[in-house]
């Protein structure tokens, strides 16, 4: 029995403080192993220590080797429940891990994706540029068309490239100023495009269909015209002409001195005088040039001169706007001198440097506003 004592702690450790216990040299309860084999082998009657220990000493072989292996059959099982808890939560982190990676993965293909090159076929000339140069202006036209959501249903040449029917040195303008957006800051901003004035019109008609204008001149809701420039350039309304920004010339003249006409443009116009041709020549015109701004006028308002409306104000005149004109009309009267607001329905899209009103009979004048959007010439 002695000897069989003194071989259990070396063939199991777990009975180390029962042989120290025995030796004197530690007064502590013995470890949980070691109270589950004395609960095992001296049964529930002998769970005190001292009884326990006894129980040790007197019992045989085969139960300290069934206590054992009891033991280590529950050590089993809990390290096979801990082995499941820990694959069930390799699992877990391996799908977050997953799921981390699609993340990343979407996040590059986005960013790659601005980066992709896009061959086009402009009008039959070949161009390449970027998709995140022609995404640049978000919200507008273009940015949709190749976004990436309708690559399948563009039209391609036989190359396979896309294909755009506009006008190639038009459109090689608008890729040239949306390149230099990307690199822009508000110390050096991207120049606009210089656009010859025969080709004006497309290139309006170009930059509304593809969404660009609020992007490219930042245009917003219709204004007052004159009264937009005025602030622009930060000067008197009604000095406009003085200051070099609009040129009004009349086809004849005979009431305020040319250099007062500007004053028909003000916030107010005239009072008592009026822009007035030299009555009994006809046909007569105004002509306002502007000389570092373009317009797209939507509406006007004329106003005459109260005293000589019934017998110098023309009821009916052409608005020239650019090349295009529309004829208009309205019944002046001194009860009724002022046209209020007038649209000018059929102008198309382009914006213009010049207006023209042809008058077939006199006109007398104490304010013209114009209603529409304004942008600087370059």
């Amino acid at each position: 029995m002695q000897s069989l004592q003194s071989a259990l702690p070396a063939a199991f450790p777990a009975m180390e403080g029962y042989h120290q216990a025995q030796q004197g040299r530690v007064n502590q309860q013995p470890p949980l192993v070691e109270e589950e084999l004395m609960t095992q082998v001296g049964g529930e009657a002998r769970m005190g220590t001292s009884n326990s220990l006894r129980a040790l000493e007197d019992a045989t072989l085969e139960e300290l080797a069934s206590a054992l292996t009891t033991q280590l059959t529950k050590d089993k099982e809990r390290a096979k429940s801990q082995m499941h808890q820990l694959k069930e939560a390799e699992r877990q982190l391996e799908e977050k891990q997953q799921q981390l990676d699609e993340l990343e993965k979407r996040i590059f293909a986005m960013t790659d994706g601005l980066d992709d090159v896009i061959e086009l076929n402009v009008g039959g000339q070949h161009m390449s540029t970027t998709r995140g140069v022609l995404c640049c202006a978000q919200g507008s036209m273009l940015a949709g068309m190749f976004s990436g959501n309708f690559d399948s249903s563009h039209k391609r040449d036989k190359d396979g490239r896309i294909f755009l029917d506009v006008d190639p040195p038009l459109f090689e303008k608008v890729l040239r100023h949306l390149r230099l957006r990307r690199i822009a800051s508000p110390e050096q901003p991207a120049p606009l495009p210089h656009v010859p004035e025969d080709l004006r019109a497309e290139w309006d008609m170009m930059i509304k269909y593809f969404g660009l204008d609020l992007y490219m001149y930042g245009m917003s809701a219709s204004c007052n015209i004159f009264q937009r420039i005025a602030e622009m350039v930060e000067v008197d309304q009604a000095k406009l002409q003085e200051n070099d920004i609009v040129r009004i010339t009349l086809s004849s003249t005979g009431g305020v001195p040319s250099s007062s006409h500007q004053e028909v443009l003000g916030s107010i116009g005239f009072s008592e005088r009026s822009l007035e041709n030299s009555y009994g020549a006809y046909p007569n015109s105004i002509t306002i040039k502007f000389l570092k701004h373009r317009v797209k006028v939507e509406a006007m308002e004329l106003r005459a001169k109260i005293a000589d409306v019934l017998a110098h104000m023309s009821n009916k005149w052409t608005f020239k706007h650019g090349t295009e004109s529309i004829n208009m009309s309205y019944s002046f009267s001194r009860s009724e001198p002022s046209t209020g607001r007038l649209d000018t329905p059929g102008l198309g899209q382009a914006f213009v440097d010049e207006v023209v009103w042809l008058f077939p009979r006199d006109f007398c004048l104490e304010h013209i506003v114009l209603w529409g959007h304004v942008i600087d010439k370059t």
